[in-house]
Parts: C-alpha cells; sequence; structure tokens
C-alpha cells in the first residue's frame, strides 16, 4: 500500500508565470501561483519502470483537490481523504482500507500538498534545457533533505518555457524504480461536490472496511 502512495504522490501538471536561471526562484513563483488554486481537477498518465526487476507498468489517473481534501482515481485503486481520514479502495478485492491522513501526511505521501512539497523538504537545482516531446524545457532537480527517509533520491521537473507548464515529472527511485508522468489535463477553480472527499459505502455494495487507526 505504501507502494502505491509513493508511485502516485506526483500526479499533477502545474501552470504559473515566470521563468529565470534561478531554480529556488522558479520554484517559488510556481508555489505562490499554486496557492492561487482554490480547486484542481486534472487527468495524467504515468509509467513505472523497475529497473531491478525488469518490470514496466503504465496508469492513468485522474486527480481532484480542494484544500487538504483530495479524491485520486487509479483505475484498479480509488484512494479519498477528507482531510481527516483517508480511504483506499481497492476495486478487485471489494476491500476498503481506512487510515489517518496525518499519518500519510507525515511519511510524504499527501497529494493535496503536491504544488508545495518542495518549500521545505527538498534542494533544487537548475539543470539547463532539454527538448520534451518536440518543447524546449527547464529542466530542474529536486533533492529531498531527509534523503535517508524517501523511498526516491531525485524528483525531475521539465518546464516548458513557452506554455509555462511542466511537460513531465520523473521520480528517481532508491531501489531502481523510476516512475514518469506526463500531464494530459489540468483545470483550476472548477466547481467539485463535496461528495466527492467521502467513501460512500452504499455505492460499494459488500466492501470491507478494514481500520488500519489507532
Amino acid at each position: 500500500m505504501i507502494r502505491l502512495y509513493t508511485t502516485t504522490i506526483l500526479t499533477l501538471g502545474f501552470v504559473f508565470t515566470g521563468v529565470s536561471q534561478d531554480a529556488e526562484g522558479l520554484l517559488l513563483k510556481l508555489s505562490e501561483k499554486a496557492k492561487t488554486y482554490k480547486t484542481i481537477d486534472a487527468t495524467y498518465s504515468s509509467k513505472m519502470v523497475d529497473l531491478k526487476n525488469d518490470f514496466e507498468e503504465e496508469m492513468k489517473g485522474h486527480i481532484l483537490i480542494e484544500d487538504s481534501k483530495f479524491k485520486l482515481d487509479l483505475g484498479d485503486f480509488l484512494i479519498i481523504s477528507n482531510g481527516l481520514t483517508v480511504w483506499t479502495y481497492e476495486k478487485e478485492t471489494n476491500d476498503c482500507y481506512l487510515d489517518d491522513a496525518e499519518v500519510l501526511v507525515e511519511e510524504g505521501m499527501d497529494p493535496s500538498k503536491i504544488f508545495t512539497i518542495w518549500e521545505d523538504d527538498f534542494k533544487s537545482e537548475w539543470m539547463g534545457k532539454e527538448s520534451v516531446s518536440g518543447k524546449d524545457c527547464v529542466h530542474i532537480n529536486l533533492y529531498p533533505n531527509e534523503s535517508d527517509d524517501k523511498p526516491y533520491h531525485t524528483m525531475q521537473l521539465f518546464i516548458d518555457e513557452q506554455g509555462l507548464e511542466v511537460v513531465k515529472i520523473v521520480v528517481k527511485g532508491r531501489e531502481g524504480m523510476d516512475t514518469e508522468y506526463l500531464i494530459e489535463r489540468f483545470n483550476v477553480g472548477v466547481e467539485i461536490p463535496a461528495s466527492n472527499f467521502s467513501f460512500e459505502t452504499n455505492k460499494y455494495p459488500g466492501a470491507s472496511i478494514i481500520d488500519n487507526r489507532l
């Protein structure tokens, strides 16, 4: 379950203003812009490559965010949080796991905080420019300060200077597992019904509820 959260923690695209060769300055502008978003509705595709075990997996996701609440649909899994509780529903087994949102936040696995994740926990480095999908992009590396506590050692952002948005994100895992994310659709300020941020058992007949909270 931890691996699931880890590989989905960066599921969003970013849109912001201003580009310079100062990595910290660029990320600050990104954070300032992100804080103006009242809600987020985004879809993405991802590719996980496990170099150690010679394994690849492709996945599509859809995420809704409002404040500390989120709903992440990964197809086989549905992860919902109201800011206090996290429900992780596995469609194949019809099992739903309950966890405290605070525990996941402490472990750095909170999708609702993705737009400010680097503010206290990362060092940044401007890596230059690189072409991604035919676009001239700025490449910035993020390195976690508490590196020994993270399952990854580097986070790569590829930013389209013309469109002022992140085209690709790559998470470099410590155990030879890399995950690449491509943003397909990104909308902000959309109205999201409150029902999206709670697990309604009547919609999942016979689901087993497994409470992991202390």
